[in-house]
């Protein structure tokens, strides 16, 4: 099985305290217009210099039969920097419920969301933000936790909200997870990358008509935990977001064979809404190599 390993080698550029904070005073100082107009710019540059992340969108439009896919990697880029805006903005509390249409609105307590790297899924926290019955859990890379717990706590913004981080996945987390879940709180936890700790617990799938390796620890872990599942992907569309949540729903009541269910049905929903929203498929690496 070939299995991609390239996302964790590449070198986080667009994460670290001091280039959120200085984001984060930036907006306060100068405001959204500002905000914006240095995203675009950084974006711009960033396309330009960062040449194996540059060819790597490329080659993504190519494999999805996609006209001009230079301008659509550019585009691509350039969305990549508004949505970390739009995370500085969530962060100062000033992003609201007015800012998020549901497509199909249910009641979201107690659900296990698999997320993809499509879209912006990480201000869904803003969501519920207003909504003190409802606590967020996220499972991050343990240097993107500490990153985030670390901005939090410079700015004093007191979110409803728990990171963990992956890497120190265990039977004690599973418990604490399950027993969260049974309260009501959500959990999310990306489906779409390999982990860098266990990079062989992965499955392979096609995927517009090519093989790629999926996390299988991901869907293990959801199913581990006996909640409702549920894929999920929020998506810029003008001025607002769109989120759409699709439950996983198993046919079968034996174990393997739901395991494999959910396999098909991930991944049918990540191919779905990658064709649906090229432009917000934020991964700048090979994913077909």
């Amino acid at each position: 099985m070939k299995i991609n390993r390239q996302w964790y080698k590449l070198k986080e550029q667009g994460a670290g305290e001091k280039r959120l904070f200085l984001t984060w005073f930036l907006y306060k100082t100068l405001g959204k217009r500002a905000l914006y107009a240095i995203a675009f710019l950084v974006s711009a540059v960033v396309f330009f210099t960062a040449k194996e992340r540059r060819n790597a969108g490329v080659k993504f439009f190519k494999v999805i039969q996609k006209k001009h896919p230079c301008i659509n990697a550019f585009k691509l880029f350039v969305n990549y920097g508004k949505s970390l805006a739009d995370k500085i903005i969530s962060f100062s509390g000033e992003m609201k419920k007015d800012n998020f249409v549901i497509e199909n609105n249910e009641d979201f307590k107690g659900t296990f969301f698999i997320t993809t790297h499509i879209g912006n899924v990480e201000i869904l926290r803003s969501l519920f933000e207003e909504d003190d019955n409802i606590k967020v859990n996220v499972f991050l890379q343990k240097n993107f936790c500490e990153t985030f717990n670390n901005f939090l706590k410079k700015i004093e913004k007191q979110v409803n909200l728990e990171t963990w981080a992956v890497e120190e996945i265990g039977i004690e987390t599973s418990i604490l997870i399950k027993e969260k879940l049974e309260k009501g709180e959500v959990v999310f936890m990306a489906g779409d990358r390999i982990s860098a700790q266990n990079e062989n617990a992965c499955y392979e799938v096609d995927f517009f008509e090519q093989k790629i390796s999926l996390p299988l620890g991901t869907l293990k872990f959801a199913l581990l935990t006996g909640a409702r599942i549920a894929f999920i992907v929020c998506v810029k569309e003008g001025s607002l977001y769109k989120i759409y949540v699709q439950k996983f729903i198993p046919k079968s009541d034996k174990k393997a064979e739901i395991l494999e269910e959910l396999k098909q049905s991930y991944t049918k929903f990540l191919e779905e809404f990658t064709l649906k929203y090229p432009n917000q498929v934020y991964n700048f690496y090979d994913v077909f190599e």
